[in-house]
């Protein structure tokens, strides 16, 4: 029977975790009715890995196993693998059962029944989570899933690695240039969807082997932020938005420093600054309500401006909180206080665009 479902799991030296996952996959979609493959696209792995596969495929498991000899990468893996893919869903799910394999029938019938476009494996959902990440692991993976929102705002968790999306979706969209580790970001940011659904799930840190994540992978997610930024997709809608909201915020810091040096001859000094700084985000909130958000006002002005104030408090404490542990960490405090400002302006973005101005 000619599969319907077609797992993809990019593999490079996973010789201690690639029969483990086969198998378990195989088990849960052996209990539904589903026609499914399983395409291992393995970047050329200098260990067991391939040899485990053919040993598989021998004992008749519903497996493919695609080797590349060129150009390495997660994401050039996973189009690979659609490429070769047979089913009209794919899966995308990793080597190591770091994802809740017994979603994946739950994900196909999403689509499948509901006609759904993509559907994410949400961590940052209600529900979902993060076992034993070291801190280092949650500020990186906590900064790229925020500053991926500000683009896709409607999502929880855009820099999964975990989902499904219909394969006609991705052969008709011929712009897609995968690098790095984020491949569901260009599916997202350059294919023609409608409708998503996220699923929450818990992510299992590795138990065996080591994970790939190098700097490379942040400076690759960083480019592929900007080409997504500069395709004239759904991110453009939000890139305007991100531009007037950023200008507005530099009208804010004019307001606040003419305040300031009016009002600190008259109060004292750090009295003066609350005004200012309140006075600053108060014209903020009217020039975002009448201009950058203005076909999203629900709800009372009121309401609105109460929001507004409350998402700039836990903007202000991102941002020292950033620069307290990344200093604590030995990075440059002019960068540590850089990427708390970011960070402290991706939060306001987004936390505005959920609360303030819904999506």
């Amino acid at each position: 029977m000619r599969p319907d479902l077609s797992i993809i799991i990019p593999t490079f030296n996973e010789e201690e975790n690639i029969q483990d996952t086969i198998q378990k996959i195989s088990h849960t979609l052996r209990l539904t009715t589903i026609p499914f493959e399983i395409l291992v696209v393995d970047d050329n792995s200098t260990d067991k890995t391939q040899q485990i596969v053919i040993d598989l495929i021998a004992r008749r498991y519903p497996v493919v196993l695609v080797t590349r000899a060129k150009d390495p990468g997660l994401s050039q893996s996973v189009m690979e693998g659609i490429n070769k893919a047979g089913g009209s869903v794919v899966v995308v799910t990793d080597a190591d059962l770091s994802h809740d394999i017994t979603l994946i029938p739950t994900m196909y019938k999403e689509i499948k029944t509901n006609n759904t476009d993509i559907v994410i494996g949400s961590r940052y959902m209600p529900g979902g989570g993060i076992e034993d990440w070291p801190l280092k692991r949650h500020l990186i993976s906590f900064g790229a899933t925020t500053l991926s929102r500000v683009l896709f705002p409607q999502t929880t968790d855009p820099v999964s690695g975990f989902f499904a999306i219909k394969r006609d979706l991705v052969f008709h969209t011929v712009s897609i240039r995968p690098r790095g580790y984020k491949i569901l970001l260009e599916f997202l940011g350059k294919c023609h969807w409608h409708t998503f659904k996220e699923m929450s799930y818990t992510f299992q840190n590795r138990k065996h082997g080591n994970s790939k994540l190098k700097s490379s992978t942040i400076l690759d997610f960083v480019k592929q932020l900007v080409a997504i930024s500069l395709y004239p997709g759904r991110a453009q809608d939000e890139i305007h938005k991100i531009i007037c909201f950023g200008t507005v915020g530099i009208t804010g810091i004019a307001v606040n420093m003419i305040t300031l040096a009016i009002l600190k001859d008259y109060l004292p000094l750090l009295g003066a600054s609350f005004l200012a700084i309140e006075l600053s985000i108060i014209s903020n909130f009217i020039l975002n309500d009448g201009w950058t958000f203005k076909e999203n006002n629900t709800g009372t002005w009121l309401r609105r401006m109460f929001s507004y104030n409350g998402v700039a408090v836990g903007g202000m404490i991102i941002n020292m909180v950033t620069l307290a542990i990344l200093t604590l960490f030995g990075v440059w405090y002019i960068l540590a206080n850089l990427l708390g400002i970011v960070l402290g302006f991706a939060w306001n973005f987004l936390g505005n665009r959920k609360l303030t101005w819904k999506v």
